[in-house]
């Protein structure tokens, strides 16, 4: 089949990582690039392509050149009209995580898709490898034996130039517009969403309650350490998260199924995953991945090919996000914060937040509630979904 026609909205951040992965897809004939969005000035080797608008670029370019595909990698807050802009002028479209910046947002998206007769890929990333699948499937067989939790441990390290690096970063709102970042639902937000498929919580209406704890270590607005229990509706596991960015070292971060019989670890950035028997023996697995545009393409090309992680399967992640968004902003980490690094390098290390993270998961409880001496009870919030006429 001939290359399927893309066009990429956002050309830096991680619009960055997009344009060289069509470069990798143009070399084997998957994908051609044919135009590129962006506000900024181009590069000299994006000039030719370049447009200030998806409207001025689907007038420039000739029909053998109109975009099957738009890759859309901007900041939260323009996903909706981009893609809404895209679905109506019958593309398709690739739409970085999270898809929408409030739950609100994520229906009328599901209808113009819907009207358009289109399809919206998602990328949350970790969908892409097999080993998500797998623990879900021993969740709902039972393989493990019983399952009361699924755990989702995230301890990474960014320093001051990453909330610095665009206007958006680390913020909550801006010019009275919801952004939404925050470590659960930007950087980690694919552990979260993973946990939340391998625990079959796969619908808002699925979710009872989610309880969340939000701090920060940075100044910033948003939460960069933040405690997330989801709660099912009736029977199944809760999905447990305790997440940093202030860890004195980056580590992959896991999803792991712990069972009367068993635990799994899924270190879903490796694709491998380790299961462990009662008895302590254990077994190390290495998983297959797909690139989440290569199968969004091969849908493009068959629509009985599925989505991997279809804006249909995301509508729960946006009532996590919506939980985090409707409670009060995180509270600062006034104790145990030491700064590493000089300038825009520097990072904050909590003191044992490691140690932290691990106890949060283990009592299925948020800091506060663990004698934690810089976590004040006052951040533990609560929040359920509206109810659905």
């Amino acid at each position: 089949m001939s290359p399927v026609r893309v066009a990429l909205i956002g050309t830096r951040g991680f619009g960055a990582v997009h344009l060289r992965g069509l470069e990798r897809l143009e070399a084997a004939g998957t994908a051609r690039l044919v135009g590129v969005v962006d506000v900024a000035e181009p590069s000299a080797e994006l000039a030719a392509i370049h447009h200030r608008s998806l409207g001025d670029l689907l007038a420039a370019v000739p029909e053998e050149d109109r975009p099957e595909i738009v890759v859309i990698a901007t900041p939260i807050g323009t996903h909706v009209p981009l893609a809404t802009e895209a679905l109506d002028a019958g593309l398709d479209v690739y739409l970085e995580k999270p898809p929408v910046p409030a739950l609100a947002d994520h229906r009328p998206l599901l209808e113009a898709a819907d009207a358009a007769g289109r399809s919206v890929q998602v990328g949350f990333q970790a969908r892409g490898g097999a080993g998500v699948d797998l623990l879900r499937r021993e969740v709902a067989e039972g393989s493990l034996g019983t399952v009361d939790a699924v755990h989702v441990y995230g301890a990474w390290q960014r320093d001051r130039a990453y909330y610095a690096r665009s206007a958006w970063a680390g913020k909550r709102r801006m010019d009275g517009r919801r952004v939404a970042d925050g470590v659960a639902t930007n950087p980690l937000a694919h552990a979260v969403h993973a946990g939340l498929a391998i625990a079959g919580i796969d619908e808002v209406e699925d979710i009872a309650q989610v309880t969340t704890e939000l701090r920060r270590a940075h100044d910033i607005q948003a939460d960069d350490t933040t405690f997330l229990r989801i709660d099912p509706v009736g029977q199944g596991p809760s999905v447990v998260c305790a997440l940093t960015t202030t860890s004195p070292q980056q580590e992959s971060p896991w999803v792991e199924i712990s069972g009367t019989e068993g635990t799994h670890r899924l270190l879903y950035t490796e694709d491998r995953s380790v299961r462990t028997a009662p008895d302590g023996t254990s077994e190390e697995l290495v998983h297959e991945r797909a690139g989440l545009l290569e199968n969004l393409i091969a849908h493009v090309r068959d629509r009985r090919v599925p989505l991997l992680s279809s804006l249909a399967s995301t509508g729960v992640f946006s009532a996590v996000l919506e939980a985090i968004q409707s409670v009060p902003d995180p509270l600062p980490i006034r104790s145990g914060v030491t700064w590493v690094g000089e300038g825009e390098a520097g990072h904050p290390v909590v003191e044992d937040i490691e140690a932290v993270l691990l106890e949060a998961l283990r009592a299925g409880r948020p800091f506060s509630e663990l004698g934690v001496s810089w976590a004040e009870p006052d951040a533990v919030q609560r929040w359920s979904p509206p109810a659905t006429s």
